[in-house]
């Protein structure tokens, strides 16, 4: 016998109204991915920044990839400006 488990329509419907802790951090996830994908476009920063990521990657807190890097740098760049 096979047996088929489904959700009710609504079971994916929030029951609650978005905090002001969601929509901030919505906002700022939004923001610096806007940061991090306009950061790796620019020529102007690619060199520097490639620089930047291989003398931190091997440290104990070190990014592991470019992205994460990138991801940490224009967060700190929001972080700072809000």
């Amino acid at each position: 016998c096979t047996r088929i488990y489904v959700k009710e329509s609504d079971a994916y419907n929030r029951s609650t109204p978005l905090g002001m802790n969601e929509v901030a951090a919505r906002n700022r996830f939004k923001t610096v991915a806007g940061m991090v994908k306009a950061r790796q476009e620019d020529p102007s920063k690619i060199t520097q920044d490639q620089l930047d990521y291989v003398a931190q990657k091997d440290l104990a807190d070190g990014k592991k990839t470019m992205k994460a890097y990138l991801w940490k740098v224009c967060g700190a760049e929001y972080d700072q400006n809000h």
